[in-house]
């Protein structure tokens, strides 16, 4: 590191399998790249244990309890991605969630569907309940009344996506339409429904949210939501850096809306 150069640690949320998931991968490829272009030092962790760092910015609120409480008892410069807080204390940038969600779920709405079912990811985190609280008032909008059997609560990972298709597919009235709030649950949906002898969008329509580069595979072909994911760390970045600097006014607070539905073939206007 050179002398005088401005360093700052993103921390990752310590958990089982955290650097093959698509969130986390993501993240650091962007705040590299964002790191590099503004000339800062970076170091990638999953604790507090560079001490010469001048801010730290973590990859996300949920695992990072600790770290941030610490952050905000010593007054070192942080900001946290993919949370919005409410503490004065904290800095954040994150998606609207919400709103993204209803987009994706008014999308299926617009193609005629009223029994739409929800995976939904870890409801311990912002953006799982953010993104069924989006699920729930798009429904309500359209007058669809919800139903506690359409809403079936995973963990993010493609395997929690195929167990909570099979308990839809098991229902005596399927939908005919499922949100899955994140690409990895959405695949193991669509081979869930396929090794029951079903077809996407043939016989179920299904819509994602991230955008991984698995979705785009001829085999998935994913209507799925894209997370502004570069957006999310250049932010992130430029604003740790002048708030090390006391370049801007505190506390930095931005909800991300540009996101995107991307349209694929597993999302199909619904006949009759």
């Amino acid at each position: 590191m050179k002398k005088n150069k401005l360093a700052v640690s993103l921390i990752i949320p310590h958990y089982q399998n955290m650097f093959s998931t698509f969130y986390t991968l993501e993240i650091i490829k962007e705040v590299s790249k964002a790191a590099i272009a503004l000339g800062v030092d970076l170091f990638i962790d999953t604790i507090w244990r560079v001490p010469r760092v001048s801010g730290i910015l973590f990859a996300d609120a949920m695992g990072n309890e600790q770290w941030i409480k610490k952050a905000r008892k010593e007054g070192i410069p942080h900001l946290v991605l993919n949370y919005y807080s409410q503490d004065p204390k904290d800095n954040c940038i994150s998606i609207d969630n919400e709103k993204a969600a209803f987009e994706a779920v008014e999308y299926l709405i617009h193609c005629g569907h009223k029994r739409i079912a929800i995976i939904t990811g870890k409801l311990s985190a912002q953006a799982g309940l953010q993104r069924l609280e989006g699920y729930q008032r798009v429904l309500k909008a359209a007058n669809i009344k919800s139903d506690k059997r359409y809403i079936i609560n995973a963990d993010w990972s493609e395997e929690s996506g195929r167990v909570a298709m099979n308990k839809l597919l098991a229902l005596k009235l399927r939908p005919t339409a499922v949100f899955a709030c994140g690409d990895e649950m959405a695949i193991g949906a669509i081979k869930a429904v396929k090794e029951a002898g079903l077809k996407v969008p043939a016989n179920i329509s299904l819509v994602g949210f991230d955008n991984m580069p698995q979705a785009a595979f001829p085999q998935f072909s994913l209507t799925t939501v894209q997370q502004p994911f570069s957006d999310l760390a250049e932010l992130g970045i430029k604003y740790l850096v002048q708030i090390i600097k006391k370049e801007t006014r505190q506390p930095v607070k931005i909800l991300l809306t540009n996101t995107k539905l991307i349209k694929r073939e597993s999302a199909k206007q619904l006949k009759g």
